[in-house]
């Protein structure tokens, strides 16, 4: 924010660009000027105020109530050519796909909680593997019937050196790995499947994770890494890290070079042997919940900020490279990738994409801007005279001093000016939008003493 002096005891105060964002660590009365006590909905990172993250509408989704989505990518040898297959998993437990007819049920396919899918060439033909951590794994090439496969019960699944290792319901101490060449084969033998025990204060299983060449598993307090290519004589474990606080399953992904974890203390970026702090300025509740893709070097995650939340209350999006990040008040259950684009599910099976739309599903999103409590550095008495800002949408300007509190309606199209004319010893500024296209900048502010 810059300050320029004026005459007769007047200051005036600009803030050029938004990009300071929010830090949730601090109380508001100790904020840098600048940065704002809150910011929701809003996009920051271009230095105006613009259309944050929302969910936009999906035609092919619509009337669709779901649990998870995917897609299926297979080589089809009739055609010549690969072939992408939509999918989802419905609230009434059945599995759809898209077919040049529309959404079709696959037959044969039931789940009784959420499902993850994974892509791989079985047998020279691609086939797409389904499971969830209430029912064991389904198989479909997408030409033939599913077939269902005795597996266990899997939480999290990934693919190294030719087997499947996953994490499991049913023993949370324990990784399970598939027979070498078929991750449908799970029998228990010296040369087929079987599982590796990690017995210590790490706790229990969280997530199987593919990286840098190794199994990397996520657990409570903690992580390990699995040597699993080759025989089973093989194998070896070392414990790597240990967490500070609890960590989470559902929101730790693999971000190109690193792994980012959620955990009860924020996220945290594991290069494979150490971790780091990562978006020190968002503070997370408690998120069991939480989910997570990677998508165009950005890390969306769904999660809790509010301890107040019965789920996921915020739609976190972490641009990894440059450490800007914008949060939407979205309740997101699921986030999802359809190839390279996010899709996120809302507690009531509605889905659509991820963008930078400011609305959800149609309907435009609030958005705010809060400025920290600002008493420009005296406890003396100080008036708001005049407020300018540029903007292109109509907005809503809050402009409180101590326990007075004043809303004025700014219509776009330019630089406006508002006289508030009110005083106190402390004063916070709002800026509230509750339509899509806003674009709000150089928000200058005119104090007098007295």
């Amino acid at each position: 924010m810059s300050i320029v002096r004026l005459p007769r005891g007047g200051t005036r105060r600009m803030i050029n660009k938004f990009t300071a964002n929010t830090d949730m660590r601090f109380d508001d009365s100790v904020l840098a000027e600048g940065t704002a006590a809150r910011v929701e909905n809003f996009d920051v990172t271009g230095g105006a105020l613009t259309d944050g993250w929302g969910i936009s509408s999906d035609p092919r989704f619509d009337g669709v109530s779901a649990t998870s989505l995917w897609r299926f990518t297979r080589y089809d040898y009739d055609a010549g050519a690969y072939v992408h297959t939509d999918m989802y998993a419905g609230t009434d437990g059945k599995a759809y796909y898209m077919s040049s007819e529309g959404w079709q049920e696959l037959p044969g396919v039931t789940f009784t909680s959420p499902p993850s899918a994974m892509c791989y060439r079985l047998y020279g033909d691609d086939c797409v593997i389904m499971t969830s951590p209430t029912d064991k794994m389904y198989v479909w090439d997408g030409v033939s019937p599913p077939r269902k496969v005795d597996s266990p019960l899997i939480t999290s699944m990934a693919m190294s050196g030719e087997r499947m290792f996953a994490t499991t319901s049913g023993e949370s101490n324990a990784v399970y790995f598939s027979d070498d060449l078929d991750p449908t084969e799970w029998t228990a033998s010296p040369s087929a499947g079987g599982f590796v025990q990690l017995l210590d204060e790490r706790g229990k299983l969280l997530k199987a994770l593919d990286f840098l060449g190794y199994v990397y598993l996520v657990r409570e307090y903690g992580v390990s890494r699995l040597y699993g290519t080759g025989d089973q004589s093989a194998f070896s474990a070392a414990n790597l890290y240990v967490a500070g606080g609890g960590l989470y399953g559902g929101g730790t992904i693999v971000c190109g070079d690193v792994i980012i974890m959620t955990g009860a203390d924020g996220l945290y970026a594991f290069d494979g042997y150490s971790a780091s702090r990562k978006l020190r300025a968002v503070r997370l509740a408690p998120s069991p919940d939480a989910s997570a893709v990677y998508a165009d070097g950005k890390y969306y995650l769904a999660a809790r900020t509010s301890e107040e939340s019965e789920g996921n209350d915020t739609l976190i999006v972490f641009d990894i490279d440059d450490g800007t990040f914008s949060l939407s008040r979205i309740p997101v259950t699921r986030l999802c990738k359809l190839g390279g684009e996010v899709y996120a599910i809302l507690s009531d099976g509605r889905a659509g994409k991820v963008e930078r739309c400011g609305a959800l599903l149609g309907e435009p999103l609030v958005k705010l801007w809060e400025s920290g409590a600002l008493d420009y550095g005296t406890p003396a008495i100080k008036t708001v005279s005049e407020v300018t800002l540029r903007t292109s949408g109509n907005v809503t300007l809050v402009v409180e001093c101590d326990e007075k509190r004043k809303e004025f309606a700014v219509s776009g199209g330019g630089t406006r000016r508002v006289r508030p004319a009110i005083g106190g010893r402390v004063v916070r500024l709002g800026i509230k939008s509750a339509e899509t296209g806003a674009r709000i900048s150089r928000l200058c502010c005119l104090i007098r003493s007295g």
